[in-house]
């Protein structure tokens, strides 16, 4: 048992949170702190100092901070100063502003200082290893208490669920994703958008409105999704990108929902295709699939079984955290 200092947003009930209970579950004893509320509502130069602080206050046997947007170099090093104890980064994005995390420099000078830097996207470790950083590769999970099976009932299946359903943002910062979900619509498939719209104002296109729900779904709202759906089509941001995999794929797995996503390149190293999940590489192969994949229920099924059976016994939050304090605690 650690006392761990978790220094992480929290307040949007996602990551942070599956973090936090995650190493309580563990039985580790855990303080965070919301270094993206406090930027947000005093400016970096406070959040910085008041990390000093309590860094000072709780002399933690380990500090996890995830992402970190305006944390210096100098508060880590000073954290160390004020208390030797090891200090680790997990980011979650491939990039940060729309650029390379390695092309930031404010960043790259943060993450220098951390005892070891993980990252969701394999290719990023040669990259900032060049520029010194401890980088290693560490996906994301699952964490079944938030993403376990729905249970729903009729008027439920019919209200948030569809043939096919996408979860995620849509609009200018990913035209791939508006590429994909045109075609859907040309196609005539019944589906169903869930996500943010990021599109200039009036300018959101007619088909867009016509499937998008006006919500977005996260714990358990999309676990109702994916279990009231057949299909869940995954369209990852940067699928040139090693392993860099969207965290919908241990989510909509871990509810038990069928998983149709784009080939993130890597991924067959981690799943085995047409046994836990499928993937598809162009527009058509999607349509192809897509049509398969409704009109067989019972293969459905059972890669949706196989799938997130495979995600709880082996990808979840608390075994990617076994790996970061093994080594430290």
């Amino acid at each position: 048992m650690a006392n761990i200092f978790l220094v992480c947003p929290m307040l949007d009930e996602q990551s942070g949170t599956y973090i936090h209970n995650s190493l309580v579950q563990m039985g580790h004893r855990v303080a965070f702190f919301d270094w993206k509320h406090i930027t947000q509502e005093k400016g970096a130069p406070f959040m910085n100092t008041e990390l000093l602080s309590a860094t000072k206050e709780l002399k933690p046997d380990m500090t996890i901070i995830v992402k970190g947007l305006g944390i210096t170099g100098e508060t880590v090093k000073r954290m160390k100063d004020i208390h030797d104890h090891p200090i680790v980064g997990w980011i979650f994005d491939v990039t940060l502003g729309g650029m390379m995390v390695n092309t930031v420099a404010p960043y790259v000078s943060f993450i220098k200082e951390l005892d070891t830097f993980y990252t969701i996207d394999n290719d990023a470790v040669p990259e900032l290893k060049k520029l010194g950083v401890n980088a290693k590769w560490l996906s994301e999970g699952c964490h079944i208490p938030s993403h376990k099976e729905a249970v729903f009932n009729f008027i439920q299946k019919k209200k948030y669920g569809a043939d096919v359903v996408f979860i995620g943002s849509v609009g200018t910062i990913h035209p791939n994703r508006e590429k994909l979900l045109e075609r859907l619509h040309e196609e005539g498939f019944d589906f169903k958008i869930y996500g943010e719209v990021y599109y200039p104002q009036d300018k959101e296109p007619v088909w867009v409105k016509d499937h998008h729900t006006g919500f977005a779904a996260i714990n358990d709202y999309h676990s109702l999704v994916c279990n009231s759906s057949k299909v869940v089509i995954g369209i990852d941001g940067w699928p040139d990108r090693d392993k860099a995999y969207s965290a919908r794929l241990y989510r909509t797995l871990c509810a038990g929902g069928f998983l149709l996503t784009s080939h993130t390149k890597g991924i067959e190293e981690a799943f085995t295709l047409g046994e836990h999940l499928d993937t598809y590489k162009t527009e058509d192969e999607l349509v192809k699939k897509l049509l398969k994949y409704l009109e067989d229920d019972d293969l459905r099924e059972k890669i949706a079984k196989h799938g997130q059976k495979f995600v709880q016994d082996q990808h979840t939050f608390k075994h990617r955290l076994a790996e970061i304090t093994k080594k430290f605690i």
